[in-house]
């Protein structure tokens, strides 16, 4: 129930696609950051498309490839469809924009299906399709918002109320001191404002509110460590969420808060918004919620306590364990009493989660100007770690300064212990610092210093290992981490 809950519209592997549009597989596969292949077909066309955590990267079928290969099968209202999460994948990729970018460019082109209403049915259907056909419910979206803004479906019936939390959302945040309120996004010159607030040496967020969007940019002490963007249900990260950002604010779209928050608080924001889950879906009438926070307490827990009622939302802001603050949607104000979250737990149908970071660490920063000089649009970034060749003799040895110069201490050499297998620990090390590069790329310092730090034997390397997947780096996608995790963990497995 719980998967469900955080990869919502979790749909099955077969069915038809007047039931379940293409519109809605797409928005889903992204949600789950889903791999496989998805394969759609009508008649006699068929197409497939590959997703990769989520992302879409290659997509083929009567003769066409790329983003072409999805516009057609986006109008279909009947066939089938079938996903396979085990498929083997092709190395070409002929889809880098984001899928809401493919989503915006096939409404402008009218395509239907494009967008959240209904596609008509295409004329070449079987002949039963051409009698009137009832509407489908309406279906949950689980999709970022495409780039161009639509303002929200008044008029549309709504949905029968689910058990639940929402589709994936940017959590609501605390407030503090309001430095600058509802700023007008058609008057303000965007890149003075945030240079302004670098200047200032902001510690906070900078706030937009739309009609069917939401974002945020953090700072630490000026300098800008991450972007968020909610255009609906999905939500947005790093260069991606800048990006959308930029482009409503360009618009004119909306109006910016600017908030001022403690060092600690933005630090706990950051990883409440990025760090991975280590407790979901449990049920607040089975859990004593006191005990629960006295055993974060206990475990030194930097993270966050979040608590679902059917009405409202709780979050608890925990540093080594102690509290820094409690907050509801509905009461944003830092509290100092965890009483205005626990007491939600009164309700049988509230859900708690416990989101952590391994490590406590100074959010690092990004260049605003690399920010600021982006095209409007960013491509979206397919993760394909592939680990090196391991490299042996001198040549493995002469390469090794300018790869991972942190490895060039002279080390004693170290005998197996009982049991361990015989591995050749600085060709292995290195390795799987080639693979730290090819995975994150000028973001994979902080995963090579774990590995520096590990002891050449089997469990430490383990735990080092489990770490990283647990770990959190700023514009880095948690899913890139848990599969470069994965990665390692199966070279660990082939040197046993």
């Amino acid at each position: 129930m719980s998967t469900i809950e955080q990869a919502p519209g979790l749909l099955d592997n077969r069915g038809s696609l007047n039931q379940t549009p293409l519109l809605t597989l797409l928005q889903s596969k992204q949600a789950q950051r889903a791999t496989g292949t998805l394969q759609v077909r009508n008649g006699g066309e068929a197409y497939s498309l590959f997703f990769l955590f989520g992302h879409l990267f290659h997509a083929y079928g009567n003769g066409s490839q790329g983003e072409e290969a999805v516009f057609t099968p986006l109008s279909w209202r009947q066939g089938d469809y079938s996903f396979d999460p085990k498929s083997k994948l092709p190395t070409e990729e002929t889809i880098t924009a984001p899928t809401a970018d493919i989503l915006a460019e096939a409404k402008r082109r009218g395509v239907p299906g494009a967008d959240n209403g209904p596609a008509p049915v295409r004329e070449s259907a079987p002949a039963q399709a051409a009698a009137p056909v009832p509407s489908a419910p309406p279906q949950r979206q689980v999709s970022e918002r495409p780039v161009v803004s639509q303002p929200p479906a008044a008029a549309q019936a709504a949905p029968a109320p689910e058990e639940g939390p929402p589709p994936t959302e940017l959590y609501p945040l605390p407030v503090g001191k309001l430095v600058y309120e509802s700023l007008k996004t058609a008057f303000v010159d965007f890149p003075k404002l945030l240079r302004s607030l670098s200047s200032d040496r902001l510690t906070g967020y900078l706030r937009l509110t739309g009609l069917a969007s939401r974002g945020m940019i953090l700072f630490y002490q000026g300098s800008l460590i991450e972007s968020f963007y909610d255009g609906g249900a999905v939500v947005s990260t790093g260069r991606t969420a800048f990006s959308l950002f930029k482009n409503d604010v360009d618009r004119g779209e909306g109006s910016m808060d600017v908030i001022e928050l403690s060092s600690e608080v933005v630090t706990a924001i950051y990883q409440l918004l990025t760090a991975p889950t280590i407790l979901q879906g449990l049920l607040a009438r089975f859990v004593d919620i006191r005990a629960l926070l006295q055993y974060l307490q206990e475990e030194k827990i930097h993270g966050s306590l979040l608590v679902r009622a059917p009405e409202e939302m709780g979050i608890i802001l925990l540093r080594d364990g102690q509290l820094l603050g409690a907050f509801t949607r509905g009461q944003p104000q830092l509290m100092q009493d965890p009483e205005i979250v626990t007491r939600l737990c009164a309700d049988s149908k509230t859900r708690i989660e416990v989101k952590a970071v391994a490590d406590l660490e100074e959010p690092a920063s990004v260049s605003l100007e690399e920010m600021l000089a982006m095209t409007p649009s960013v491509p979206s970034t397919v993760y394909r770690p592939t680990p090196a060749p391991v490299q042996a003799g001198p040549a493995a040895q002469a390469q090794a300064p300018q790869r991972v110069p942190s490895y060039q201490a002279a080390q004693p050499v170290q005998a197996p212990a009982a049991g361990e297998p015989d591995i050749d620990w600085p060709a292995l090390m290195s390795q799987l610092n080639q693979m730290a590069d090819t995975a994150l790329q000028n973001r994979s310092k902080k995963v090579k210093e774990m590995l520096s730090s590990t002891e050449h034997n089997v469990d430490a390397l383990d735990r080092t290992i489990d770490r990283i997947s647990q770990t959190s780096i700023m514009f880095v996608d948690p899913a890139r981490l848990t599969n470069l995790a994965n990665e390692m963990r199966q070279l660990l497995e082939e040197q046993r």
